[in-house]
């Protein structure tokens, strides 16, 4: 369907169209955009969507002076915060002392506030904007096909693109495909993986549901195939949040069955690496035990059978939101017993993941507790407004947690903007993102709902990860997107389980 056939004015055919040539240059670009190999993989890929950024912002400032302003719009709550949080940046910026490498963040990953401002602006631009589901998930399943293709085939030991071998021993195995650090790797596959799950749920025809679950399968086995545990844990996020997103009945009850599906196709990667001598993560590996797999697919077997005999969907989810809390409760509460009380009983495999040192999860736990270390010596305005982007570089550099490098990244977003941009900073980031998904399922269609479990996961694994392109990028592209339908020409209900093609004024 076209956008005149939509119904929609000169203005809004312009800014539609350049939207979509946006989404392409970012949810395929982005991640297989390359230079140098994975020597100047970062630079390259946030030079890149700078550049979109700035492309897509100078368009719509053109089409504003042409036509002018569409009319007065509403902030709303989620564009309060994340005004907020751009000025608790800035402001930081200024007090910082490096104003300059606090704007564009050499030192901090090139998040700094002018990169933050650029999230902003093109998520507040996109708020009017009639997207259809298929606009954002047909250029985002390509980019993610060609991405998980490439890292599958690293993992097995073919090196297509010959960037495996420019690497040095110790290199090889830590970056993959054309994504970079495995890490910002699973951070991306989080999100696809997400997105293709909650498409093969809803799919309605046997055609649909083979081609999402082929979906399905290559961007969970991307996600394997780059070995990190924060996928492992953003996806099982996004899979947990997958039956929260869905209306109709049918589609939440086949949402509760995917878990099993995951773990049976996890399984078949694990023969497919197996026979190429290919290893998975630890976790993976303690996930795919037969009495962990058993365990996961009788309780996705047990949710569906429950989703089966209620009626009233919003009691099923209510329901299933308060055992997932209370089963959330009881893990942490056995997490503090097996690390006092009874940290003599030994745990086998599991020791690694439920047994806290400094050394747990790649060091993280120690990297968490030297940042708030240094974080103690903050005086009143620096706590509250943060030291800016870098500033943890700085103070590693005069402290050093290892001797033979400077850390430059809390290995914890959440934590990395309590460093940068303080307590203002770090209050108003939860609230943009959640908000704005609130405003995006009030007043949207399907759209809105089959970016949440994605967005879902990037948000739990960003706990334990870096926030590097192509991941926080493509995050802020899909949380704009997901918003896009709740703007002043209504809801964008172009999509073909909502109402056929038409925006429905407000």
């Amino acid at each position: 369907m076209t956008a005149r056939e939509i119904g929609i004015g000169e203005k809004e055919r312009i800014v539609l169209r350049l939207t979509r040539v946006w989404l392409w240059a970012v949810l395929v670009g982005l991640p297989l955009v390359v230079h140098d190999g994975y020597f100047d993989v970062t630079e390259i890929k946030t030079a890149w969507y700078a550049v979109c950024a700035v492309l897509l912002l100078m368009g719509r400032l053109v089409c504003a002076i042409q036509f002018g302003r569409s009319g007065r719009r509403e902030t709303g709550a989620a564009g309060i915060f994340a005004a907020v949080f751009c000025f608790a940046a800035l402001l930081a910026s200024i007090g910082s002392g490096f104003l300059r490498d606090s704007l564009f963040g050499p030192q901090g990953r090139w998040q700094g506030a002018a990169m933050l401002w650029l999230y902003a602006a093109v998520w507040a631009s996109l708020r009017d904007v009639p997207l259809r589901t298929e606009d954002v998930t047909i250029p985002l399943f390509i980019g993610m096909g060609a991405a998980a293709l490439l890292a599958i085939a690293d993992h097995l030991g073919f090196d297509l693109l010959g960037m495996q071998s420019a690497l040095g021993p110790f290199d090889r195995g830590r970056y993959i495909s054309v994504l970079g650090n495995i890490n910002f790797a699973g951070a991306y596959f989080v999100l696809t993986t997400g997105t293709a799950a909650y498409s093969f749920a809803a799919a309605r025809t046997g055609g649909e549901r083979a081609a999402y679950g082929g979906l399905f399968a290559l961007s969970l086995w991307g996600a394997m195939a780059v070995r990190s545990e924060c996928a492992v844990l953003g996806v099982s996020a996004a899979l947990a949040a997958l039956p929260f997103a869905f209306r109709d009945r049918d589609a939440l009850s086949r949402g509760c069955l995917i878990g099993a599906a995951a773990i049976l196709l996890m399984q078949l990667y694990r023969l497919i690496a197996a026979l190429f001598g290919a290893g998975l993560s630890s976790l993976t590996g303690m996930l795919l035990r037969p009495e962990c797999s058993a365990a996961v697919i009788l309780l996705s077997a047990a949710v569906y059978a429950i989703s089966r005999r209620v009626k009233e969907t919003g009691r099923f989810r209510r329901g299933l939101g308060l055992a997932m809390a209370a089963a959330a409760l009881l893990v942490t509460a056995g997490l503090i017993l097996l690390n006092t009380a009874f940290s003599h009983v030994p745990l086998g495999a599991a020791e690694e993941w439920l047994r806290f040192s400094d050394a747990w999860g790649t060091d993280r736990l120690g990297v968490w507790k030297h940042c708030l270390a240094l974080r103690r010596s903050f005086g009143p305005w620096e706590k509250l407004m943060g030291g800016g982007c870098g500033i943890l570089a700085r103070m590693d550099a005069r402290d050093r947690i290892f001797p033979d490098a400077v850390l430059d990244a809390a290995h914890c977003e959440y934590l990395q903007i309590l460093l940068n941009w303080g307590w203002a900073g770090l209050l108003s980031w939860c609230a943009w993102p959640a908000l704005s998904v609130r405003e995006g399922l009030k007043n949207g269609g399907a759209l809105s709902r089959v970016l949440i479990p994605g967005l879902v996961g990037y948000a739990v694994q960003a706990a334990v990860n870096i926030a590097q392109a192509p991941g926080i990028m493509i995050f802020f592209a899909l949380l704009a997107a997901q918003r896009s339908s709740s703007g002043k020409m209504g809801k964008a209900a172009v999509d073909k389980d909502d109402f056929c093609g038409k925006i429905q004024k407000l």
